[in-house]
């Protein structure tokens, strides 16, 4: 079962704006795999690092920064008037290797940085550029990244843990626990999900974390079991994603209860489950709970980028195309003004928001 939830537009001229944008991101254009270069008399080239984890250990994470390539090169196509140009950087996922493709994408003109997708990443980059007046839009969801230059694209944990919490206590679920793996991704996001609880009025059973790796979550599941058992969990929330430890940790919880006959609490994730199909086919979570945005538009977006590539996207891809959309709608408002003074802090604050895939999104 999937957690879905509504953006409410706040007044009709809105509704006319975005449907107004939405037709013009949607015309049908061909695309091809190479990096997009626009040309036109109107705009200026604008340079554009994509920051991805391309060239990583997993295949998981391979694919999914490959369909974040393709969205990235699908929106800017659709922006091809506004004279754009892509150039990608592979990070593998690893901190060091961001930092260095963050140095040589400034080094070689980019005006704006999209990406990087992990939080540890994106802190480096955000390090290394910190005297650079260069934006950063990270795909990240974590919110502790975000300030200065940087800005976050991804759901943050803050909000995931909140409707999900709401949403469990409108099943009759107040016994709630949170685990998460070591580290500080899963730190966040125990105390985003902690919070929440708190703030609910609902009960927190327990916190606990587990290693990433397969022997040390072997060996601490049989006592985190215990713990849930103990405290009379009717509901877990995990804090890991797809390409990390979620899959073991929850098939292996689930077989505790089911050795041991005893009811599987309500699996939640903070997380996008749904960026990994195999995982979703897992019978320890098929069931689970997790929050995904409005889905009106995005099925424009699923059917635009299967015809071009000839493959449906990961759910989590439309984030590159929402971030270029952003890009476009910060420069249609300062056409006139050259490098990366364009993109000035106060431009990317509107209180109207900007429109891509996911709906309308404000920092």
């Amino acid at each position: 079962m999937y957690l879905n939830y509504k953006l409410y537009w706040k007044n009709v001229i809105l509704i006319i704006k975005v449907l107004a944008i939405i037709t013009i991101f949607f015309q049908s254009n061909s695309c091809s795999n190479t990096t997009i270069n626009g040309s036109n008399d109107i705009f200026p080239s604008t340079e554009i690092a994509l920051l991805l984890p391309l060239e990583a250990q997993s295949d998981q994470t391979n694919e999914l920064a490959t369909n974040l390539m393709n969205s990235a090169r699908l929106a800017a196509r659709d922006l091809d008037y506004l004279n754009l140009k892509l150039s990608i950087y592979p990070t593998s996922g690893d901190q060091t290797r961001a930092m260095h493709a963050a140095k040589a994408a400034v080094e070689n003109g980019a005006q704006i940085i999209v990406g990087p997708l992990f939080s540890k990443e994106t802190q480096a980059v955000k390090n290394t550029l910190k005297d650079k007046n260069i934006k950063i839009i990270s795909l990240s969801n974590d919110p502790t990244v975000a300030g200065g230059n940087v800005f976050i694209m991804g759901t943050t944990f803050q909000n995931s843990a909140s409707r999900l919490v709401q949403f469990a206590l409108s099943k009759d679920l107040r016994r709630i626990a949170v685990i998460g793996p070591k580290g500080e991704l899963g730190v966040n996001g125990i105390r985003a999900a902690e919070n929440a609880i708190k703030e609910s009025g609902a009960i927190l059973t327990t916190s606990a974390l587990y290693p990433l790796d397969v022997k040390g979550i072997s060996e601490i599941s049989p006592r985190i079991y215990t713990t849930l058992i103990k405290g009379d969990s009717q509901a877990i929330i995990f804090t890991d994603s797809p390409t990390r430890g979620l899959g073991f940790i929850t098939e292996q919880l689930y077989q505790e209860y089911e050795k041991n006959n005893n009811k599987l609490p309500q699996f939640m994730g903070l997380t996008r489950w749904d960026s990994s199909k195999q995982l979703l086919n897992e019978v320890s979570i098929n069931k689970g709970w997790f929050v995904i945005p409005d889905q009106r538009f995005k099925k424009q977006f699923q059917k635009r980028y299967s015809k071009v590539f000839g493959t449906y996207p990961s759910e989590v891809s439309s984030l590159s195309y929402d971030a270029i959309a952003l890009i476009g709608g910060v420069l249609k408002k300062n056409d006139t003004i050259i490098g990366s003074e364009k993109f000035n802090h106060r431009h990317f604050f509107d209180q109207n928001g900007f429109v891509g895939v996911n709906g309308i999104f404000r920092f």
